[in-house]
């Protein structure tokens, strides 16, 4: 049987189709584990500027299927531009808990580095970040409608206001995540979600390390490469392509927190960089930096770089 793969149909070998009619129980038999305990996405400023950075790391509900992740922290008018983001692959909802005026966003899956994202100094920040392929089931939107914007949340969330309120009342980390944990159970309800196909390719790619290419996804699953990407972007906000290469950067900034940048060359080709031209290339698109740079400003306490670059907010366009 072969179709073509317009509508999302199998197009290869019977084989292919089989295998992926029989996705979950390959799923349960492979090594690859459920992103939460196999991603941890890096954000090496926030984790060295701010001393007052928590990531929350006791249960929370199993309803979350492991695809949620919390963390809080306070910015002072000192760090609010010298916070940098990194691409992570994934979008988070970044709440202020101002007392009298909270306020929230909707981060989107950023392309490159971004300095100087927060809304207002003096504040205390509770961020619920949500795994990739995750947070379509929780804002019911087309996650690529997100990427490389700052989208407020009442714009997209029912009740939003209702949760900032909860949210902003609490004066702990695990207050603000019981409170978010409440207001899921009453609004949303039901598990947190993740379609198998995109289940199996974003842990496929993070498993990896960022190295497997759409080809060999699309030979693995039967389906096209354009039907992959098409639903891929969807839950994800990003190609698989430029996931992988995020996934693969991601890899390199842990390595490089480890080692000394010569120590850590050899496992960084074995990413699949071409040479250390391609690899210093591609980490300059995402950090805005060339490694050795990177390495210095971090220890330094901060990362600076020479643009003008923001994420822009949809408010004010």
């Amino acid at each position: 049987m072969q179709m073509d793969g317009n509508d999302g149909n199998v197009r290869h070998q019977p084989w292919a189709v089989s295998r992926f009619l029989n996705l979950e129980e390959a799923i349960s038999m492979s090594l690859i584990h459920r992103p939460a305990a196999l991603y941890h996405p890096y954000q090496p400023t926030f984790d060295k500027l701010l001393n007052t950075y928590t990531q929350y790391k006791t249960a929370v509900l199993d309803i979350f299927n492991n695809g949620v992740q919390f963390e809080g922290f306070y910015i002072d008018s000192k760090h609010i531009d010298r916070t940098f983001v990194l691409p992570d692959g994934c979008v988070n909802l970044v709440i202020c808990c101002h007392p009298q005026y909270p306020s929230a966003n909707i981060c989107g899956n950023l392309f490159k580095g971004r300095q100087g994202i927060f809304v207002r100094a003096e504040c205390e920040y509770f961020v619920v970040r949500f795994l990739p392929g995750y947070a379509e089931h929780f804002f019911k939107h087309p996650i690529g409608e997100f990427s490389e914007l700052e989208v407020p949340i009442q714009e997209v969330l029912p009740h939003a206001d209702e949760l900032l309120e909860r949210v902003a009342e609490q004066t702990s980390l695990e207050g603000r995540v019981r409170a978010f944990e409440h207001f899921f159970l009453k609004y949303i309800g039901d598990e947190l979600e993740i379609p198998l196909l995109v289940k199996y390719l974003t842990e496929k790619i993070i498993a990896g390390s960022g190295t497997s290419n759409v080809k060999q996804l699309s030979e693995d699953t039967g389906y096209s490469s354009r039907y992959l990407s098409k639903n891929f972007e969807k839950y994800v906000g990003l190609s698989p392509k430029l996931f992988s290469r995020i996934i693969r950067f991601q890899n390199v900034i842990h390595l490089l927190e480890k080692q000394q940048y010569e120590q850590a060359l050899p496992q960084i080709f074995e990413l699949g960089y071409f040479d250390q031209n391609h690899f210093i290339k591609e980490f300059k698109e995402f950090s805005m930096l060339t490694p050795k740079k990177f390495i210095q400003q971090l220890a330094a306490g901060s990362l600076s770089v020479n643009t003008s670059q923001k994420v822009t907010d949809r408010a004010s366009l």
